[in-house]
């Protein structure tokens, strides 16, 4: 048997449990407000009953609220969450999807923000000797779990957007083809970056005016785009990826 399994307070306490909770929970706090003030209803049904129905609601929140409510920021494949109203109601353990990743370090939440005063009292007691040997995921570790749900979480919201047909769906020309299409159909055609672009919806709408893109119909319109008349931001070299019609053949 254990040091622990041999001590008298553990054992009094293993043998006599039920009437200690009995005491401790219901005949303690009425005797408190009964005696001290005269308020013997309002300390069984408030500082007894009222407490412990709170107390236990809040403590099995860890099994359902902890579960539900929140973001996964860690491992998307099980249940536990976190958020701030859980760490709230729960007194830290609101960040539950770290404790389950990560389940001998000993805290709930790793950034300073985060409310988690179990975290806080245990550091403290560390300062004066009374915790030792606390034990933290190393954080390189706890660093590439967080990196690799949000990259699945962006890689889920990427399916959602539409970036446009693939380059190798798309049929290949040589620049005379372009120049043939824009002369001889009145394609309005131009190319960027080895790319053949159909401006025709846009052309109207271009805000630099309509006169500026007819007059690169059939030509390669990549150092005009990047620099050399106006250095376009990320936002119009996306919406090219919906006016594709092939790429030149090399």
């Amino acid at each position: 048997m254990s040091d622990l399994s041999k001590s008298w307070v553990v054992e009094y306490q293993d043998r006599y449990y039920a009437l200690i909770a009995l005491f401790m929970g219901f005949i303690f706090p009425t005797m408190v407000a009964g005696i001290l003030w005269g308020d013997w209803a309002g300390g069984y049904f408030f500082a007894a009953v009222a407490r412990l129905v709170v107390v236990h609601h809040a403590t099995f929140c860890v099994n359902s609220l902890a579960h539900w409510l929140g973001e996964v920021s860690f491992d998307a494949r099980f249940t536990p969450r976190d958020h701030f109203v859980t760490a709230i109601v729960r007194l830290g353990e609101g960040y539950h999807n770290f404790h389950h990743e990560f389940p001998q370090d000993y805290r709930n939440a790793t950034k300073y923000y985060q409310y988690d005063p179990t975290k806080w009292l245990i550091k403290v007691l560390s300062w004066v000797g009374l915790a030792y040997d606390l034990k933290t995921f190393p954080e390189n570790e706890v660093r590439k779990g967080s990196f690799m749900i949000k990259e699945k979480l962006l890689n889920l919201e990427k399916k959602e957007i539409n970036w446009g047909v693939d380059l190798k769906d798309l049929p290949t020309f040589s620049l005379e083809e372009v120049v043939s299409e824009v002369k001889n159909n009145g394609k309005k055609w131009v190319i960027l970056d080895q790319i053949v672009l159909d401006v025709e919806g846009f052309v109207d709408e271009h805000p630099g005016g309509s006169k500026l893109l007819r007059a690169y119909y059939g030509k390669d319109i990549t150092a005009a785009f990047n620099g050399e008349i106006h250095d376009h931001h990320n936002a119009a070299r996306n919406l090219t990826t919906h006016m594709r019609v092939g790429s030149i053949r090399t």
